[in-house]
């Protein structure tokens, strides 16, 4: 058998695998997890209408349509279709569903471009790309009257707009094998996703396919789902809960593997989790979920360390209610419902500060999510520790979260208010150089437990002004600060209290 050839098969092999399930653990339930009549109640919330569908195959054909005309004796491509849930997988949900619109290059008409070095190739391709968006996606999406037209940027250029009342993003991938894929790389971020459709599509059925809908509905109910998620950065994506229930015999096995995937690895070559954190690209990486269309690659990668604590403590409530058989509480964890917005408890407010700003729409809001999340961190790094090193504020908490154009950060402090002043710790006495030079610096200090000490002033009091201060001089493109506080507001502190508290155990406020 050629070599070519043993590796399809091979592939294929794990493939089957991967999609039957390696494993058949239980977590003292039956691996069905729901019973047939909470299964189908949930179903029916969280699946999408037949109007919904229409209306984005509709959408879809228009743009589509539009697209191809505009492009003939211009533009050449392979393919132009819907990715992701509204896509061929059909898996989105009720009420919550964007369409994905990719429109695939032929690799061989820009092979210049793509043979160049790295750095070049890439403001090379960035340039083709912006181009394409220009002279391309923009008329179309004008001459469709679409609304909220606008060129954003993730690794590459890409047009989001509104159409029909749905969002829409229209992207260039680049239509590649997957053999191609898998040794030597994809070209652009998104040039995946269209094997990823083309093999969930390919692996469902209509009980997968629920099974799909509710465990997406489960970690959307949780606030952790995909890169709007309340706690953490980024949550779990839907391509990565359709992995889970394809491995799977049944959503309850999908359900404690998902449970279960800090300690077990999902991996079609069944890598353990040491073997794993062995590969350099994977070191930092908390959960593994291997792309079985390019075993090079984590899926979750991204996710943070906090949306999967939660989701897991969630996922241990939810055992806890069905085992109950406590139906009512176990939908209220299955269906998603809005962030409370009221006040969160008296004990708690003083330690709580909360900052709010609007989007003036030049900025996609993944770049002002992930600004927003650096700058929470660095506020976080000043408040906790003075500039020598010593404790000043003590632990702090942050969280971001946001709605339409409103984005707020949420912070709950250790100590709000400190005294005016704090010891700090010099060199030990036996390192007699640095120890003069303490001293010189500091004549007030004092020797304890064989090193010098001394009392210093503190230039920050209130947690609040040093928050202030910081935030006005990090102002973050295409935000300004409101000048009060609203609902963004309210529901990033109840994010705090309701959620982020509730897996930092160790956290020392507590009423």
């Amino acid at each position: 058998m050629k070599s070519n050839e043993q590796s399809c098969l091979k592939s294929e092999v794990r493939e089957r695998k991967f999609i039957a399930g390696t494993t058949c653990r239980r977590l003292g339930l039956v691996l069905i997890l729901l019973p047939p009549k909470i299964w189908e109640e949930v179903l029916a919330k969280v699946s999408p209408t037949k109007e919904e569908v229409d209306k984005q195959k509709a959408t879809i054909h228009q743009i589509s349509a539009a697209l191809r005309l505009h492009a003939e004796g211009t533009w050449q491509y392979s393919f132009i279709e819907a990715q992701g849930s509204t896509g061929a997988k059909q898996t989105q949900l009720r009420g919550s569903a964007d369409i994905d619109l990719f429109v695939g290059l032929r690799p061989e008409e820009y092979s210049q471009v793509i043979a160049l070095p790295s750095k070049k190739k890439q403001k090379a391709l960035g340039h083709l790309l912006d181009g394409i968006v220009d002279q391309w996606f923009i008329p179309v999406a004008s001459s469709l009257g679409a609304t909220g037209i606008q060129k954003t940027y993730s690794e590459h250029p890409y047009l989001s707009l509104t159409m029909n009342g749905l969002d829409v993003d229209i992207l260039c991938c680049f239509d590649l094998s997957r053999k191609s894929l898998q040794e030597e790389g994809p070209i652009t971020a998104v040039d995946r996703t269209v094997h990823h459709s083309k093999y969930v599509a390919k692996n469902l059925d209509d009980r997968k396919r629920g099974d799909v809908r509710i465990l997406k509905s489960f970690v959307r109910a949780s606030h952790a789902y995909g890169d709007t998620c309340a706690v953490g950065r980024m949550g779990f994506t839907g391509y990565s809960l359709e992995l889970l229930v394809l491995h799977s015999n049944s959503l309850g096995e999908a359900f404690e593997t998902l449970m279960d995937l800090d300690q077990r690895p999902l991996d079609p070559n069944d890598r353990t989790l040491d073997e794993l954190r062995d590969v350099p690209t994977y070191r930092d990486d908390h959960v593994f979920i291997i792309d079985p269309t390019d075993t090079n690659r984590n899926v979750a990668s991204s996710f943070d360390r906090r949306s999967y604590d939660w989701i897991k403590l969630r996922g241990k409530m939810l055992l806890k209610m069905l085992e109950e058989e406590n139906s009512h509480s176990a939908l209220e964890l299955l269906v998603e419902q809005p962030i409370p917005d009221y006040p969160i408890p008296n004990w708690l407010v003083p330690h709580s500060i909360a900052l709010e700003y609007v989007s003036d729409g030049t900025q996609h809001y993944t770049v002002l999510r992930d600004k927003l999340h650096r700058l929470a961190r660095k506020i976080s790094t000043h408040m906790e520790k003075e500039t020598t090193g010593e404790e000043r504020f003590g632990r702090v908490l942050s969280e971001v979260y946001f709605e339409g154009s409103s984005f707020a950060m949420g912070f709950i402090v250790e100590r709000p208010d400190v005294s005016s002043e704090f010891v700090r710790k010099g060199p030990p006495i036996e390192l007699r150089e640095a120890a003069e030079s303490f001293l010189n610096a500091n004549p007030g200090a004092f020797e304890k437990d064989g090193y010098l000490w001394t009392m210093k002033e503190r230039e920050w009091t209130e947690a609040s002004g040093l928050l202030g201060r910081i935030s006005t001089e990090n102002p973050v493109k295409g935000l300004s600060q409101a000048e009060g506080t609203g609902v963004v507001s309210a529901r990033v502190l109840n994010v705090l209290y309701r959620y982020v508290l509730e897996i930092e155990k160790d956290f020392p406020v507590s009423n």
